[in-house]
């Protein structure tokens, strides 16, 4: 096991052999859900230098910082390699609070003749562990559950090949939608929805430009950090901090720029320069 792969497990307080179980994938996804926070103070300056194991390493393991999908994907896919998991990669498109590009990244791993959705980049409401890709299959979880359907009036159609053959079925689509107890939500919420299809470099590399550089991209618009509890979550954006627990959502506006660092490195544990907080002019 290499040194990177030491150190992000020590990061992420995972301990044990890393393998191909089902028991080792729900550890690592737990691990680094309840350990490393979505935010995206920093991602403007981490995609200037390029999301390498070097700059990520940097950032999210010797700095004790979080990060966006693209971020923590890339890390985490170290360690499924390092166990070795098959997996592919998939692209998402969110659908609260509105439709948006294909930008959130997800994992397919596939254990024992099933496929699993392994989603550790959405944040605090994302789910809260792997979850089967079967129509209808639900995780529950006293904060928030999760659930996954087949989309069957969706699909991207097949393309003919150069032969001119017939077209390729449409691939699947599927939409997870959540549950938050925390907050006596009693629907379903649609928070995104992705092809089955294997998203490549490439697609990679255009949908983290698009989410770094494109005005509408919400994360390139507002500040943000979230990271779940066990029985709710914790979320800052655009210097309001907002805490679920005990079945009550509370939001308090933080008016000050020491108060919004504070609270940065008490919830989250994260080290954040004014400049990156948006405190100070670039």
């Amino acid at each position: 096991m290499n040194d990177l792969i030491t150190a992000y497990a020590d990061r992420i307080g995972f301990e044990g052999p890393l393998e191909p179980t089902a028991d080792c994938l729900r550890r690592l996804h737990e691990a680094h859900l309840y350990r490393v926070p979505f935010e995206n103070f920093s991602m403007h300056r981490n995609a200037e230098r390029g999301l390498t194991d070097e700059v990520l390493r940097e950032t999210i393991v010797d700095g004790r910082r979080g990060g966006i999908c693209f971020e923590t994907g890339r890390m985490m896919a170290r360690l499924l390699d390092a166990c070795g998991f098959s997996y592919g990669i998939r692209l998402g498109s969110g659908c609260d609070p509105h439709p948006t590009p294909a930008t959130h990244q997800v994992f397919v791993v596939a254990l024992d003749g099933e496929r699993l959705l392994f989603d550790i980049g959405y944040g605090a409401r994302g789910p809260r562990g792997p979850l089967p890709l079967v129509d209808g299959a639900e995780l529950a979880h006293p904060a928030l559950s999760t659930r996954i359907r087949l989309d069957h009036a969706s699909g991207v159609p097949g393309v003919s090949g150069v032969s001119g053959g017939p077209a390729a079925p449409a691939a699947p689509v599927w939409t997870v939608s959540v549950k938050e107890h925390a907050v006596g939500a009693a629907d379903w919420q649609d928070i995104y929805r992705f092809v089955d299809a294997p998203a490549g470099e490439l697609d990679l590399e255009m949908a983290h430009f698009y989410t770094t550089s494109s005005p509408h991209s919400l994360l390139n618009r507002h500040k943000v950090a979230s990271i779940p509890t066990p029985d709710g979550r914790v979320s800052v954006r655009d210097g309001h901090l907002t805490v679920v627990a005990d079945g009550r959502s509370t939001t308090t506006p933080l008016t000050e720029g020491a108060e919004l660092q504070e609270v940065v490195s008490r919830r989250f544990g994260l080290t954040v320069s004014p400049r990156d907080l948006g405190l100070e002019r670039r």
